[in-house]
């Protein structure tokens, strides 16, 4: 009888030791974790239509480049009219970019003069960037420069 209370006692023991090892903390798999490297190797575009000031229905390129090195980036908006191969329009804003906090799950982007964007869910995989950009969600896929 003593040996099944002092089995129920270690079974119990090693219960609690494998449920307090449980905790708040971020993947450490580099694999699944965002980092700078996946985030910069890429230029990030996403295709959609939309209509122009003239109401006619355009495509429009929205592409996301991120540096490394000093941490800037460049968001670029190229408007094609159908059957055309050349972009009629072409914007483009600098801005500095940062992690939110360590688990690298959200950017903020600051454009300057007080203007920040927000990069909230933000999955970074190798050829697929993911997340909502100021409210909006986008799905990128990553092209080399």
């Amino acid at each position: 009888m003593k040996t099944l209370n002092v089995g129920k006692i270690l079974f119990l023991l090693m219960i609690v030791m494998g449920l307090s090892s449980c905790g708040d903390e971020y993947y450490t798999d580099d694999y699944l974790r965002n980092s700078d490297e996946k985030l910069c190797a890429k230029k990030w575009v996403e295709e959609y239509t939309t209509e122009n000031k003239d109401g006619v229905e355009v495509l429009c390129s929205h592409q996301l480049k991120f540096a490394k090195a000093d941490y800037s980036g460049q968001e670029i908006w190229e408007y094609y009219r159908s059957g055309e191969s050349r972009p009629y329009e072409t914007t483009s804003r600098t801005f500095t970019w940062k992690w939110i906090d360590k688990t690298m799950e959200g950017l903020i982007l600051n454009y300057g003069a007080g203007e920040i964007k927000y990069f909230d869910n933000v999955w970074v995989r190798e050829n697929y960037l993911s997340g909502k950009l100021n409210g909006m969600i986008v799905m990128m896929v990553g092209t080399n420069f």
